[in-house]
């Protein structure tokens, strides 16, 4: 996506390169708590946009942008030549936003004319925004306008009076309004007079409020200026958080500005809630917690804050099913999918509140669990959760199994709700040959994996935890789900697994990455893992820039559709996983040096949620093509890489028995890894790891490392 992206907490901003925030864009915008509260910011000098020199946005927080001047005459008819005036446009972002403007005046002589700066505020819910849902709108009232400060304000249908404040700190030579469709626009324009080689600098806030008092606003003290200040607070936060994640370290560069990259990203995709900070899943469209997306996200950064996974279980325990409601595909037990703060979820428009509609989210929580309590010997943890684990699994049991046969089926019961109910939730991901729509209710082959390692794995912790009588009884439904698992999925002539099982239990034959996530959940009989990896690694998936959600000889693949031929580096980091867990580190190793090498070739060595699935082809396509509406910067994307890490180093953390076990295998593009402040129950370990096997431990504290 190429805009600039600034971020935090609840609030961020999405704007040109130039810094505007343009109304012919549906994606521009300020936006607080799934509502745009700035739709348009426009500037102008001399009546003329400028022309932009140079931006950044590197670092999640914070934007600057250099642009220049068009030829123009000023207010005493003097020619301006093009280029000889520049305004620094800096934004930053903690909570409010501010921008602040430095013009300069590289003329030899005295340059007057005015900067003008257009503002509005649609209100819009994201839904909306996003073209997929509508309700009756609210009321936007006149802007008030008194002194240096501006408030927009809207009244929502569902109750809530949501306003954005704007503090000029310095006041505004002229404050008008115009109305332009169904908003109120606001010209404020500052008169300029700027000697030779002079400077003026113009600072402003933009605030989003719902439904607060203006007594308890941020910024009382009007007019003062707060942007270093708003940088510093930032600066600090972002800084704590580095402090307290794991530093990884290599030899190859472009790993290590992709370590750098997701390491930002992933602090920037956070948001604070009374259980903690838990994970969104990405801007701008998804910038909220979600179930799936929160959880896999949650097992990828383990390895670099186990404390994202901790305040993600929280939240979604907080939040589990409790009754039967066909609206939000709510059942007892039942993992969210995706909640929403808007007017539209508000006002019950949308059953986003949250909603339920996903599959695989109940089974990734009690794998999550088991491997969050695993990993940081958190026993209290362990009892605090134990009860929404138990509702989960009874869930699995209970209502996830639609018929009774042991497998976990979905079918939408909302008239709002997903049609497709896994991680490719688009209408048309499952798919027969023909292009015909799979009906409904459909046994995804991925999500019996998960329900196969939520049970192994949880049965390992309770034993550790002492309740034989749970470990056992997990066991065994463990091994009767394996066995039939590989019964029913495994398709012989092809040597590989269904993507899963259609509404009459046929087997949905076609060649998709879905059953690349059973590797890592240890469900695959062994004696058919060396065929199934090496038809999974054939060209026809294997593009080149990592591996496709569906083969390329396959009559409905498209290289540029969202789940049937793209490649997604998240989908990849699960694969890349369950490839090192079963031995096949060379493979895993290939499929981490394609998405490494396509990390280069992304703004920012960013990422993005998925890219087209086209051949890489050195002749005539050498770099991968952009999906035209991926979200930047994704969660589960920038998780990627420390997921590749943790399968390079062979990295499997047991806090319980305070150890450590490393089973290092690099690639050849890689010489040294060197990992620091990697926690290991309350304990911070030091290592380096290089290419022939050597494990150099620098500090452990009371863990024990094993190397294998």
């Amino acid at each position: 996506m190429d805009y600039l992206v600034i971020s935090d907490n609840h609030t961020f901003m999405v704007c040109e390169f130039s810094g505007e925030i343009l109304q012919n864009d549906k994606s521009n915008g300020l936006y607080y708590r799934d509502t745009r509260y700035l739709s348009l910011l426009h500037m102008s000098l001399a009546g003329q946009s400028l022309d932009v020199l140079s931006h950044d946005d590197d670092t999640t927080y914070q934007a600057n942008i250099i642009l220049t001047n068009r030829r123009f005459e000023d207010e005493d008819g003097t020619r301006i030549p093009a280029g000889t005036l520049t305004v620094s446009r800096s934004y930053a972002v903690h909570g409010s936003l501010s921008q602040r403007l430095v013009l300069q005046n590289f003329n030899n002589f005295q340059v007057r004319t005015v900067l003008a700066m257009d503002l509005a505020a649609d209100f819009m819910d994201m839904f909306e925004v996003r073209g997929i849902a509508s309700g009756q709108r609210g009321e936007l009232l006149d802007p008030h306008i008194e002194g240096n400060t501006v408030v927009l304000t809207y009244l929502g249908q569902d109750g809530v009076t949501r306003k954005l404040y704007i503090f000029f700190a310095i006041s505004p030579s002229r404050v008008r309004t115009q109305e332009s469709g169904s908003t109120h626009v606001v010209r404020a324009e500052w008169d300029v007079d700027l000697t030779p080689q002079g400077t003026m600098d113009i600072e402003m806030i933009f605030e989003p409020v719902e439904s607060e008092p203006v007594e308890v606003r941020r910024h009382a003290h009007e007019g003062a200026k707060v942007y270093n200040l708003i940088l510093r607070r930032q600066r600090h936060e972002t800084e704590s958080w580095l402090d307290g994640s794991t530093k990884f370290f290599t030899d190859n560069v472009d790993l290590n500005n992709l370590i750098e990259r997701s390491t930002l990203d992933i602090k920037a995709l956070t948001g604070e809630y009374p259980t903690g900070r838990a994970i969104h899943a990405g801007i701008p469209w998804f910038a909220v917690p979600f179930g799936r997306d929160s959880i896999i996200t949650s097992m990828q950064t383990l390895p670099l804050n186990p404390d994202l996974a901790i305040a993600t279980l929280r939240f979604l325990a907080k939040y589990q099913g409790k009754e039967d409601d066909p609206w939000r595909d709510e059942e007892p037990g039942k993992i969210m999918h995706e909640m929403r703060f808007g007017e539209l979820a508000n006002r019950k428009l949308i059953p986003h509140t949250p909603y339920y509609g996903s599959v695989d989210a109940t089974p990734l929580f009690v794998m999550l669990f088991a491997q969050v309590v695993r990993w940081t010997g958190d026993r209290a943890l362990y009892s605090e959760l134990l009860p929404s684990v138990m509702r989960a699994l009874e869930w699995i049991d209970r209502w996830g199994d639609l018929d009774g046969d042991g497998f976990l089926e979905y079918k939408t019961r909302s008239e709002l709700g997903i049609r497709n109910q896994g991680w490719k939730d688009s209408q048309d991901s499952i798919l027969y040959p023909d292009g015909s729509l799979v009906s409904p209710p459909i046994a995804l082959v991925e999500v019996q994996a998960y329900a196969y390692a939520a049970k192994l794995w949880l049965s390992q912790l309770a034993a550790e935890m002492g309740d034989q009588e749970l470990a056992n009884r997990l066991a065994s439904e463990a091994a009767n789900l394996k066995e039939a698992f590989n019964k029913h999925f495994w398709v012989p002539d092809a040597s590989f697994f269904a993507q899963g099982l259609d509404d009459r239990k046929v087997p949905i034959k076609d060649i998709t990455s879905n059953p690349g996530h059973a590797l890592m959940c240890d469900i695959v009989n062994a004696e058919l893992l060396s065929a199934f990896v090496h038809r999974l690694m054939q060209p026809d998936m294997l593009s080149g820039w990592g591996i496709r959600t569906r083969s390329l000889h396959d009559p409905n693949f498209n290289p540029v559709s969202y789940h049937n031929g793209s490649v997604w580096p998240h989908d990849n980091s699960l694969i890349i996983y369950g490839l090192y867990k079963n031995g096949f580190r060379d493979e895993a190793n290939e499929v981490s040096c394609q998405i490494l090498e396509a990390s280069r070739y992304f703004r920012l060595n960013r990422l993005p949620e998925l890219m087209c699935g086209f051949q890489r082809d050195e002749d005539n396509l050498r770099r991968p093509a952009e999906y035209p509406v991926s979200c930047s910067p994704q969660a589960w994307a920038a998780g990627t890489v420390f997921m590749m890490l943790r399968s390079m180093l062979g990295i499997e953390a047991d806090g319980l028995n305070h150890t450590l076990r490393l089973s290092p295998s690099l690639p050849a593009w890689i010489e040294s890894i060197e990992v620091s402040n990697l926690r290991v129950a309350h304990e911070r370990v030091h290592f380096a790891v290089s290419r022939d096997g050597e494990v150099e431990v620098i500090s452990r504290g009371d863990i024990t490392i094993l190397v294998e």
